[in-house]
């Protein structure tokens, strides 16, 4: 796709521009979890050699010489229902507004991964998918048994045509360097054991799944897809096949597909399709839960699956991100992403602060993306047809109010921002300590202009002095309690 714009890049040029200038200067942004400091900018602080040393303060070493993982980006899905949103919600001037606090790294936090659903999620507000041989509403239809669609010959994007692709193109025109995933959270319901998109019977709990005779069918499907999307100016970077196979919801779309059937799948019909199709998008294996690693072992054990698939995408409602490392040391040619990390009502305390320590404890376990689930919902958290009531979205647009509706910068919003307002697209992970006996969490990355990034949470009940160490050099500088500090300096 043409690049329209030039937007994070000059945004970059023009800091570092200025920490140049300045000779070894440090700049520092800050949020604290009231939001009364949110991306601000501080004081600039300047490293000094051969500072005095003072053993009570503990010391965050960063070592540009040992190099890890290259970082794709960080962002969150433009749902059904969030498009839905900006598109029939905001006036033009906020949907344009929202979208460069969204996607500008000059004017707002950069992101650059998105990650979206094929067909209805539980944030949408009707059923759908593209190829519904019955007529689906807020309530899921299903299909009578026998009536297929083999050819795809009903297959329409006509759904996303009417919002969902004219703002990916409006993020992607701001952004040029958006890299779109595509997940869906079922196959069309003809395909299905149940007829239906819902992930299992709501009365009996029967969980549906791919019938295998529509393993072809299916393929064609996510290729047509992907297709579709590029030729409306949408390029995509990577695909899932099925989102958090291993739960079928009764309420949304969903289905169960056990790992030696997903790597039948991948082997025997969407391996062929994609190759068919001269289509090099990246496929990655399970979309679920970190507590379940022998999942994306037997996907990737699997000689013709494990050939196809770059790698495995996970969520973190359960397990421990560590399970990234596991599989990362057993299948060390094949790369991780985190690509659901909601945040909602459930959470208490310090929400900043949570998700922080996610963000850098999945960095620090090899993921190459974070990336949160909506980036918008309403006052309700919705809309949603069955699914989550609770989730939040990074912004929340509020149409509750007579006349224009408004829109409300969430902590989500910050949490990637002091990430992704920084790090660029193709940084690399590089060392750096978390000084035992504290609560100080971090994480440094290496920019491809040679920019370093260095992001920090305090995750203690109060402030903590730190000094940060590099090239012989260090500066000292105290973070509030539960605050997130990136540090921004080009040797």
């Amino acid at each position: 796709m043409p690049r329209r714009t030039i937007s994070g890049a000059v945004f970059l040029a023009l800091v570092f521009a200025e920490i140049s200038a300045a000779g070894q200067s440090v700049q520092v942004f800050q949020t604290t979890p009231d939001l009364l400091e949110s991306l601000t900018q501080l004081d600039t602080l300047h490293f000094e050699r051969n500072a005095a040393q003072n053993a009570i303060v503990p010391v965050i070493a960063v070592d540009e010489s040992r190099r890890f993982q290259i970082i794709d980006g960080f962002g969150a899905s433009l749902t059904d229902a969030a498009a839905w949103l900006f598109a029939k919600k905001l006036t033009p001037a906020q949907t344009d507004a929202t979208f460069k606090m969204l996607f500008s790294r000059k004017d707002g936090i950069g992101i650059d991964f998105l990650r979206q659903p094929v067909g209805s999620s539980d944030l949408a507000v009707t059923f759908y998918s593209f190829d519904d041989l019955c007529q689906q509403t807020t309530q899921a239809c299903t299909t009578p048994p026998g009536v297929n669609d083999d050819n795809l010959d009903h297959f329409s994007l006509k759904h996303d045509e009417d919002y969902i692709l004219p703002l990916l193109v409006k993020a992607l025109a701001i952004n040029p360097e958006i890299l779109i995933m595509l997940t869906p959270w079922s196959p069309p319901g003809w395909m299905k054991t149940s007829g239906s998109m819902l992930g299992s019977n709501p009365e009996t709990k029967q969980p549906s799944g791919l019938r295998p005779e529509a393993y072809t069918a299916f393929a064609g499907y996510l290729v047509k897809t992907i297709q579709g999307y590029q030729s409306a100016g949408v390029p995509i970077y990577a695909l899932s096949v099925q989102n958090e196979p291993l739960f079928a919801p009764p309420t949304y779309s969903g289905m169960q597909m056990l790992a030696d059937e997903q790597a039948k799948f991948f082997g025997d019909a969407l391996g062929p399709a994609l190759a068919a199709a001269h289509l090099k998008t990246k496929v990655m294996a399970y979309d679920h839960n970190w507590d379940r690693p022998d999942y994306p072992e037997t996907v990737l054990n699997d000689p013709k699956a494990g050939a196809l698939v770059a790698g495995t995408a996970w969520h973190h409602y359960a397990g421990d991100p560590a399970a990234m490392t596991k599989i990362h040391d057993e299948f060390p040619q094949k790369d991780e992403w985190v690509t659901e990390s909601s945040g909602g009502t459930w959470q208490t305390g310090n929400v900043l602060g949570e998700e922080a320590g996610e963000l850098i404890a999945s960095m620090r376990n090899w993921a190459k993306s974070y990336v949160l689930w909506a980036l918008a919902t309403d006052q309700n958290h919705g809309p949603h047809v069955g699914g989550c009531d609770t989730c939040r979205g990074l912004v929340t647009i509020d149409d509750s109010y007579s006349g224009t509706a408004r829109v409300k910068l969430e902590p989500d919003y910050y949490v990637l921002g002091q990430a992704s307002k920084f790090v660029a697209q193709g940084a690399v992970r590089i060392a750096s300590d978390e000084p035992a006996g504290t609560q100080l969490k971090d994480v440094a990355f290496r920019n491809p202009n040679g920019s370093v990034v260095l992001y920090t949470l305090n995750a203690g009940k109060d402030g903590q002095t730190v000094r940060v160490v590099f090239h012989g050099k260090s500066v000292i500088t105290t973070i509030p309690h539960g605050s997130v500090a990136t540090f921004v300096w080009k040797p």
